[in-house]
Formats: structure tokens, sequence, C-alpha cells
């Protein structure tokens, strides 16, 4: 039976931010199964590296490792030609508390796969321009201009979602 070798900080750190971790990755990925894949992964990875790296910031080194994996395993991802759309589904583990957040998160999630990770890497893993450049291996401009599009969109859709439940 493998055990965990791991440093007891790391160890610590995993146990108190995990469910962010994964919170993150369902956000990037849409599904929970592929959102855990990616966190076992990146925790996995880093705890290797862990005893050399050790940076200042564990938790941001994290997110970090877990947004990588998230742009890598979708730049692998194929596409399937069908004649049927396949539902997706974002199971909720309890982070969508009120009904608001869930509107929100399906307006999200209709987003371009790049816009999507370029909007949830900013506000929500809050990293800054380069840092998401980098991760999803593009210029500062095209981050600028994908949350750009992403925030219009975000808006034009609240817009609507708002004039028709005023309707009803």
């Amino acid at each position: 039976m493998p055990v965990w070798g791991a440093d007891a900080r790391y160890t610590r750190l995993i146990e108190k931010h995990g469910r962010e971790l994964l919170h993150l990755a369902l956000m990037l990925m849409g599904n929970i199964h592929d959102a855990e894949d990616i966190v076992q992964d990146a925790v996995i990875s880093v705890a290797a590296a862990w005893p050399t790296a050790q940076p200042r910031s564990g938790l941001a080194y994290l997110k970090r490792a877990v947004s990588n994996r998230a742009v890598d395993y979708a730049r692998r991802r194929t596409e399937i030609v069908t004649d049927l759309i396949p539902e997706r589904t974002v199971d909720d583990l309890g982070f969508l508390v009120f009904e608001e957040d869930r509107e929100f998160f399906a307006m999200v999630d209709r987003l371009p796969h790049r816009q999507r990770s370029a909007v949830i890497l900013r506000y929500y893993a809050d990293l800054n321009d380069s840092a998401i450049a980098e991760t999803l291996g593009c210029s500062v401009q095209t981050v600028r201009s994908q949350i750009h599009h992403a925030l219009t969109t975000l808006r034009r859709d609240k817009a609507v979602l708002m004039a028709s439940t005023e309707r009803s």
C-alpha cells in the first residue's frame, strides 16, 4: 500500500484548501469527474516537487497547478462531431447556494472555453494578467480581450435574464 510521504505542512494546506481547489477545477471544467482528476493530478505533482520548491504562497502555487492542468486537459480534449448535442451538467457540491449563483454560473458555463478560463482565473483564482497569459499560453493583450468579451457577454445575458423575469 502506497504511503503519503508529503510534508506535514503540505498535507495541512491540502486539507484546508482542497475544497477550494476542487471548486476552481469544477468551474474551469464544468464537470466533477474531470475536476477531481485535475485536482488529484495537481496535488500529487506538487507534492513531488514540494520539498525543493516550497513557494511562499502554497495556495497560489496549487491554484496555478490546477489551472495549468485544466488548460492542458482542455487542449488535449478532442471534439467528437455528432448529430446530438450532449447535455453538459455541473454537479452542485453545495458551492452554489443561491438561485442567482446557479443562473450566473450557467451563463459563465456558456462562454467559450478561453473566455471562461480567463474570467475564472482572474476573478476566482485571483491571478494577474501575466499569470493568466502564461497559464493559457497567450499574450497579456489576448487575456484582456478575452475578459472584456466575456464580461460584455455576461452583462448582455444578465440584462436578457432580468428582462425575462420582469415580464413573468
